[in-house]
């Protein structure tokens, strides 16, 4: 069986902290109640979440990175399907924007030879 390693959201891992921090749940509880398959993680989101806040998992810090690279959480995708279509919508709306562009900027070009 192989092991699955899980990238949990910003938004995700401050709930998690802050549920703690409020009391009345151990560390194996929140791991249960999350599905997060280590409590060891839970620990290590508590004390960056204790020395450096809401700031602390601003950057991705998974494997090596030869810099910090700041995470965007504004799209996740439940599969591949949803952001092949995802990614067609966006290549879709930005090819109409680029035409309108064009235009908008042919036709001001046509008015100021205009009034030369």
């Amino acid at each position: 069986m192989s092991r699955v390693n899980n990238k949990y959201s910003k938004e995700f891992k401050i709930k998690v902290v802050k549920k703690y921090l409020e009391g009345g749940y151990s560390i194996q509880d929140l791991a249960d109640e999350f599905g997060v398959s280590s409590k060891t993680q839970i620990h290590n989101w508590v004390k960056k979440y204790e020395k450096e806040g809401e700031d602390a998992f601003k950057f991705e810090t998974r494997g090596n990175p030869k810099e910090k690279k700041e995470i965007d959480d504004e799209f996740i995708f439940e599969n591949l399907e949803d952001e092949i279509n995802f990614l067609k919508m966006e290549n879709a709306y930005l090819k109409k924007f680029c035409s309108m562009l064009k235009k908008s900027l042919k036709n001001k070009d046509s008015k100021i030879n205009c009034t030369k």
